[in-house]
Parts: C-alpha cells; sequence; structure tokens
C-alpha cells in the first residue's frame, strides 16, 4: 500500500541521531553470559551423569533423583545458552567453541594428558576431577560445543 504523505528527501524522524543498535553490549553481555553459564552447566551434567555411573555400577538407588536432577539442570542451563542465541550469536558461538568444541578436541588429540589438566584445576575437588574427565572422555562437551556453535549459526542466518 503506498503511502499517503511521502516523507521530504533527507528527512529523518526527531531523535534518530540518538538511536544505536546496541550489538555492541549485546555482544559483550552474550559473551559473558555463555562464558560463565555454560561451565556451570556443564558441572552440573558431569556430576549428574556421574553420580548416575555410580548408582548403577554399585546398584545404590539412594540418590537417583539427586543425579537426574543434576542432569536436568544441567540440560536446562545449555537451553538457556543456545536461547541466548537471539539475544547475541556471538556468546552462544564463543561458548561453544570455549567449552565444547577445544576441549573435545584437545581431548581427541591429547587424552593421556587431559585428565592432568583438569587435576590441575583449582578449586574442584577429587570427585569433580573425576567427574568432569568422564564426561570429557564420553565426547559430551564436543557434541554439546558443536550444538551451541550450531544454534548461533542457525540464528545468525535466520536474521540475514
Amino acid at each position: 500500500m503506498p503511502e499517503k504523505f511521502p516523507s521530504p528527501a533527507g528527512w529523518t524522524p526527531p531523535g534518530a541521531q540518538f538511536r544505536t543498535t546496541g550489538t555492541v553490549s549485546r555482544t559483550v553481555t552474550g559473551t559473558i553470559v555463555g562464558l560463565v553459564v555454560t561451565p556451570i552447566g556443564i558441572a552440573f551434567a558431569a556430576r549428574g551423569a556421574a553420580s548416575t555411573r555410580e548408582w548403577v555400577i554399585l546398584g545404590d538407588f539412594g540418590d537417583r533423583l539427586g543425579a537426574t536432577l543434576q542432569i536436568l539442570v544441567g540440560a536446562a542451563l545449555f537451553l538457556l545458552v543456545a536461547a541466548m542465541a537471539g539475544y547475541s550469536a556471538v556468546g552462544t558461538l564463543v561458548a561453544g567453541l570455549v567449552w565444547g568444541v577445544l576441549p573435545g578436541l584437545i581431548h581427541m588429540i591429547f587424552p593421556h594428558d587431559t585428565f592432568r589438566l583438569i587435576g590441575d584445576l583449582p578449586g574442584i575437588s577429587d570427585e569433580m576431577h573425576v567427574a568432569l574427565f568422564e564426561w570429557l572422555s564420553t565426547g559430551f562437551p564436543l557434541i554439546v560445543g558443536i550444538l551451541l556453535i550450531g544454534a548461533g549459526v542457525a540464528t545468525t542466518l535466520r536474521r540475514r
């Protein structure tokens, strides 16, 4: 439908010079949130998976609910990071690369050194070191990282 009253040539609405798209602040915020939330999700998922492995092997079904809840919390945090691609695709891409693809590839290239590298992480219990190594050795960081990168790429392509 044609406009009834076309704007004069060179006219901009009042205040247009003050509008910004906010892409820099969105990118920085999204990247920080992705880099903080993703390792928390990894910790929950790895600890839940290790607890599940323990009760399957030992036959102790006492903490099934706790392990299941930890896995679900980890999955929900990964979902949050993937959904955050709608806000800032760069944050999801960086989180997938830093916390998923790079550790997965490092483990594939140097499988004997990763346990020592994880053991050198400060402030983590021995139980958590083992849980992180088990989770890394199953290939899930690589899978999660590729999925997060896919979410970021899909959002970027959808916007174009």
